[in-house]
Parts: C-alpha cells; sequence; structure tokens
C-alpha cells in the first residue's frame, strides 16, 4: 500500500575502516528514473531504481531541527555522502508515484528505514560533493580554472566552514580565500545537505547545482508507519528533479553524530591549508555500511480539472440570455 506524505514550501566497511581524504566517493545520481522526453525507464541495477545507501541516518541529518546535528541551537548541515541521489525529468504536467523501500543487505546491516527529500532544478553535473573546492591533489589547469571562475568563487564565499572534524574540514583555507568562511548561525558545519530546504552542489570543474525544495518525508516519522518504506505521490510541473534519498534512524544518526566528531585532520588542525583528508575509526565505518534499496516509480499524466456543473449552468443560462437578447434586438 503507498503511503503519501507532503511538506511542500541520497564503500565498503574495510575501505572505510580508517578513512583520510576528504570524501573520494561524490554525490552519484545515477541513470535518470525516468526521461519524459524519450518516455524512457531507467533499467533496474545499482545505477537506476535499485539503489545503495551509505549509513541509515543520511536523510534524518539533512531535517531541520533532528534534535541531533540540527536544532534550536545549532544547524550543523550535514553530509550528502551519507545519502544516494536520483533524478528524472519531465516535459509536461504529470502525476508522480514513488515507493522507496529498504531491502535485505548481505553485509550484516541494518534494513534501510528510507526518507527522502525532493527537489527541483537543472540537469545533475558530475562529481559533485561538499568539500569542492578543496584544491588538495588537484591539477595546475584545475586549479586555475577554479580561481577563475566567478561564479564558483561567489558560491564559495557564501560558504559557512567545515568543523574541524569533518570529512570537507581541509576545504576552509580555500573558502577563506575566497571570502568566505564567516561562521552562520548554526555554526560550522559537517557538510552541506539541507534536506528541509534549498541547498547548492558544486564540482572541481566549478559546476554548480541548486536544488530548490519542494517535499520530505520519512520512514516512521510524522503519521508515516515504521515499515521499511515510505511513498510520494503528487503533481509536478515541467522541470528535471532529483530525490535524495537516505536513513530515518534518530537513534543511528545520533551514533553517527558522536563516531563523526571523533574525526582528526590529517596534518595541522590548526591551519587547514595544511591539511589533507580526516581520519576516522572503525565505529565510524560500521555505522557508514551499505543498505541497499529499491524504488519503485510511475509517471502519469495529469488528471484534468473537472470544471464544477455549477460554472456549464451558468455557461448555459448566459448562453440563453444572449438567445433572447437577440430576439428583442431582431424584435
Amino acid at each position: 500500500m503507498m503511503k503519501s506524505a507532503f511538506a511542500f514550501k541520497t564503500l565498503s566497511a574495510a575501505a572505510l575502516a580508517l578513512m583520510a581524504g576528504s570524501a573520494a566517493a561524490h554525490v552519484g545520481y545515477g541513470t535518470a528514473l525516468y526521461d519524459q522526453a524519450t518516455d524512457t525507464y531507467a533499467p533496474a541495477g545499482s545505477a537506476g531504481f535499485d539503489p545503495t545507501v551509505t549509513s541509515n541516518a543520511g536523510w534524518i541529518a539533512g531535517q531541520a531541527n533532528n534534535g541531533v546535528n540540527r536544532t534550536a541551537f545549532v544547524d550543523t548541515l550535514a553530509d550528502t555522502h551519507n545519502t544516494r541521489a536520483r533524478w528524472f525529468s519531465l516535459t509536461q504536467e504529470s502525476l508522480v508515484s514513488f515507493t522507496i523501500t529498504g531491502t535485505a543487505n548481505a553485509n550484516g546491516a541494518s534494513i534501510l528505514n528510507p526518507g527522502f527529500s525532493l527537489y527541483r532544478g537543472t540537469t545533475p553535473i558530475s562529481s559533485s560533493h561538499d568539500g569542492a573546492g578543496d584544491q588538495n591533489d588537484l591539477s595546475a589547469d584545475v586549479i586555475a580554472a577554479q580561481n577563475g571562475n566567478a561564479a564558483f568563487q561567489a558560491y564559495l564565499a557564501a560558504r559557512a566552514p567545515f568543523a574541524v572534524w569533518s570529512p570537507f574540514y581541509d576545504a576552509n583555507d580555500e573558502i577563506a580565500a575566497a571570502g568566505g568562511g564567516a561562521p552562520d548561525a548554526g555554526g560550522p558545519n559537517w557538510g552541506v545537505f539541507n534536506g528541509s530546504d534549498d541547498f547548492t552542489l558544486a564540482n572541481n570543474a566549478g559546476q554548480l547545482n541548486t536544488w530548490d525544495y519542494i517535499s520530505s518525508a520519512g520512514d516512521g516519522h510524522g503519521d508515516d508507519a515504521l515499515d521499511n518504506q515510505i511513498s510520494f505521490s503528487g503533481t509536478l510541473g515541467p522541470g528535471v528533479y532529483a530525490i535524495f534519498i537516505g536513513g530515518s534512524s534518530l537513534s543511528e544518526l545520533g551514533a553517527l553524530f558522536t563516531e563523526v566528531q571523533q574525526g582528526t585532520p590529517n596534518g595541522n588542525f590548526s591551519n587547514a591549508a595544511e591539511v589533507n583528508g580526516t581520519n576516522y575509526g572503525a565505529a565510524y565505518a560500521a555505522l557508514r555500511q551499505a543498505r541497499n534499496a529499491h524504488i519503485d516509480f510511475a509517471v502519469a499524466a495529469a488528471a484534468p480539472v473537472p470544471v464544477p456543473a455549477a460554472v456549464w449552468l451558468f455557461g448555459s443560462a448566459l448562453a440563453g440570455m444572449g438567445v433572447i437578447s437577440r430576439r428583442k434586438s431582431a424584435a
């Protein structure tokens, strides 16, 4: 049974056991779930309707006032690397329905309690990530292109700093050089993911994606039953859309946020320019095990808006008055 929710306005454990580097895996949008221009759906598989999600807490970490990393006093934006993104495009107003279900995991991880945030924007850019701007290990020509890109530099200038334990701490020196880095009201950030409002992602090529928030819902949150499944159904206009999928477990978010704050910069933590990556332990890796999911997705033509009977009667009355008027004129 589909459950709908609206609030209008997604690495192996062994590889993660000791992380160094500013997050090697970037946001992957996979193959478009649906392209209405060609009436084409994505194939089955991990790049389409069967994604994997890192951790069981990525979606809830992005929700406002979740009581852990985002509260009334601290607003530490989340890390997109704990979510998985998918996208689709529409050429006309359509009824879009999808259900995301957590499925069994061979690695022993808990089954995903899925949550989603739905956005509208532009065609996704490749290799976008929270720490875009960090120039460690980049070639001289890429660095020069970043420095000469006015829009990208403006993006960096608008960034708050990352926390010293964040996987993206070593981007702070480039952010400061562009004129950014002033703490916002919520303080230093974990990442840039905002699961309940608009947010922007960039890549090392200096390209930007701004995602405009539409709706979000999570398994077991609000009036939704806790059953490893969450759904959406609504009418959307022409455009490009992204679904960021992540775990909705508040208890696992508490554990993950505790462990990520144990991260230590690889280098001189007092100077982001002398840092290259952040180191984490096995407990952090265990909480970020991959969870499998399946997406059921459908698009249909939007139903025409019915015209109330009173409108037809009113129109008939006007037509009748016209006939009487013409008869009087002829007389």
